[in-house]
């Protein structure tokens, strides 16, 4: 049988080697010009004994999902991956650790759960591994080499990936990993005869991998990220350790504080004094966030801050994913407190949209919330990106001569936005506060003046949309159905409209990076040319339908989408083909 793609997962605990295989067989398949998409699944809690699961997808053509179900599953700890079976597709297979008499407890034999439909593969990984190197870390290896003849796949891709990727580790190293990876080949090649095949395209240009977090903090540095304060929080962490390493060789600045509040002050501090700062979090972190954020709309100072979201609320599940902050981006401070809210669908996005991001809390001078998620936040990805770098951009509204003359640091002006100038600077004398105040800032709680300054930091938002992104609308213009969505959901919906297609049902999506403001009338354009819209997410509450159908009045179809696991393309397409018999009845 011949596959044009493959998802393989590896399962084990700590010690396993399942993250590096991951790595390694996205690696090497990028390497040749395939698409891939890694995900790992692990436990929340730091003990080193939990179940994870990497699980890698890869095509010839782009991925924009993890798909739904597994062709193998690769057991390396054979009681924790008898619940991981039911994920792989009828007709897939399992590599499982060939045990000897008495090692196996009763009920924990991974073998013995095989359902009829899926071929096992018993290796001696164990022995083999300990053959190559005298003991069990190679276990991972020798399976790859497996999984590597099972499906075809050129062994020298991969000896050449290992070896470049253990070289600085020394000969002995390289060895050792090279012989475990040929025992796992000859081993499956002299004991199963070759059933599978994969498809393989010709050589293609070598693809980069990169992950959403990894996006996020290069885009950031790469227009001009000046001070990053953070506190570590799964799933942002990562942002902060990029950070860490590549901002001060730039003349940047990486800050660890005690806390959120510590995190997002010093943002506010630094682009008061007029530095392009940023602080990544989650949700937990991004409640404690609210009253600064809150400061930062009434004083007219820019704020980038990135969510990478996971499951709530309280401190919920750290490690799985879930879109459930759209709320409290939007609507989390005290009074009307305006912010902007964007949300990238991949790690292109993530890159390009982060960049926006600080264009936008700088010319607006108001805070920028970015919502990621786990999924898009640490799954690993192909990806193009179109690099723009520009340490030194900046679009603040800069003060003139004619300005400084009797400086009014809130003056009314057409668009909102008005001139501002920093400490340092020639005629940087004014009062901030977060008092509602008057055009020199200082406090005042006139009705007439409160009205007139909430008008201006409103105002901003109508003016924003010239310097925003139109939605995209992608699929079939003639459609009946539409859908919409936001953030990392958008992959799977892509695939599920496909799936759909080839069923012979059309649909269509508009997306939008932008969650708040909207670029409206092509949002109604498109709402008008449905007959029934779908709006799927992955949170309880239908956060987005609510605002779509508040901000549009629309009636959708609601797919309140369960969390933890990313979404299932399969569940998309159900959707749609069912919503499609109800307009055709």
């Amino acid at each position: 049988m011949k596959h044009k793609e493959l998802s393989i997962r590896f399962c084990g605990i700590a010690g396993d080697g399942v993250v590096s295989s991951g790595k390694i067989l996205a690696g090497t398949v990028a390497s040749i010009g395939l698409f891939v998409m890694v995900n790992d699944i692990y436990s929340a809690e730091i003990r080193g004994l939990g179940k994870s699961t990497t699980t890698v997808r890869f095509s010839g053509k782009k991925i924009h999902s993890m798909g739904d179900g597994v062709d193998l599953l690769v057991g390396m700890a054979g009681k924790e991956s008898i619940s991981e079976l039911v994920e792989v597709k009828s007709g897939g297979a399992v590599i499982y650790e060939s045990s000897e008499p008495g090692e196996l407890v009763e009920g924990e034999s991974l073998a013995g759960h095989i359902p009829p439909d899926v071929r096992g593969y018993a290796v001696p990984l164990k022995r083999l591994a300990n053959e190559a190197s005298g003991s069990n870390r190679g276990r991972n290896i020798v399976a790859i080499g497996a999984l590597c003849y099972m499906y075809s796949l050129p062994p020298e891709i991969f000896i050449n990936h290992i070896t470049k990727l253990f070289q600085r580790k020394g000969e002995s190293v390289v060895e050792n990993n090279v012989k475990a990876f040929r025992l796992g080949y000859d081993y499956c090649q002299e004991n199963y005869p070759l059933r599978e095949e994969f498809d393989l395209p010709a050589a293609g240009e070598a693809k980069k991998l990169i992950s959403g977090n990894e996006a996020v903090a290069r885009g950031a540095m790469n227009c001009g990220l000046q001070i990053y304060a953070g506190y570590p929080i799964t799933p942002a962490t990562k942002i902060m350790e990029y950070c860490a390493k590549d901002l001060p060789p730039l003349g940047g600045w990486t800050i660890q504080v005690e806390d959120e509040i510590a995190a997002i002050s010093t943002v506010v501090g630094s682009w008061f004094a007029g530095k392009r700062a940023m602080t990544a979090t989650s949700g937990p972190g991004l409640a404690l966030m609210s009253e600064m954020i809150n400061l930062a709309v009434m004083a007219e100072i820019p704020a980038v801050i990135v969510d990478v979201q996971r499951g709530g609320p309280s401190t919920g599940l750290p490690t799985k994913v879930e879109q459930s902050d759209l709320n409290i981006a939007l609507y989390g401070g005290a009074g009307d407190s305006p912010r902007v809210v964007m949300a990238p669908a991949d790690s292109e996005e993530s890159y390009s949209g982060i960049q926006l991001a600080f264009d936008l809390a700088e010319k607006y001078q108001t805070p920028v919330i970015f919502l990621s998620d786990l999924f898009l936040g640490q799954r690993i990805e192909t990806a193009i990106l179109k690099e723009k770098i520009d340490r030194n951009r900046s679009t603040r509204k800069k003060a003139t001569a004619e300005d400084l003359k009797n400086y009014v640091r809130y003056q009314l002006t057409d668009d909102g936005v008005s001139p501002w100038i920093v400490p340092g600077e020639s005629g940087a004398f004014y009062t901030v506060t977060g008092l509602e105040h008057n055009l020199q800032g200082n406090p005042n709680y006139e009705a007439e003046v409160h009205q007139s300054m909430t008008e201006k930091r409103h105002r901003k938002f109508e003016s924003m949309i010239q310097d925003i992104p139109p939605a995209d609308v992608i699929g079939d213009e003639d459609a009946a159905i539409g859908i919409a969505s936001w953030g990392s959901t958008i992959g799977a919906i892509l695939e599920g409209m496909e799936i759909a297609r080839e069923k012979g049902v059309k649909s269509k999506l508009i997306k939008s990076i932008m969650i708040h403001p909207q670029h409206e009338e092509s949002f109604r354009r498109f709402f008008d040319s449905c007959q029934r819209i779908i709006v799927a997410e992955m949170n309880f509450q239908g956060q987005y339908a609510a605002l779509l159908k508040s901000r549009y009045g629309i009636k959708p179809v609601e797919m309140h989408l369960p969390a933890v696991n990313p979404v299932s393309p399969k569940a998309i397409a159900q959707k749609i083909m069912e919503v499609n018999d109800e307009l055709t009845q």
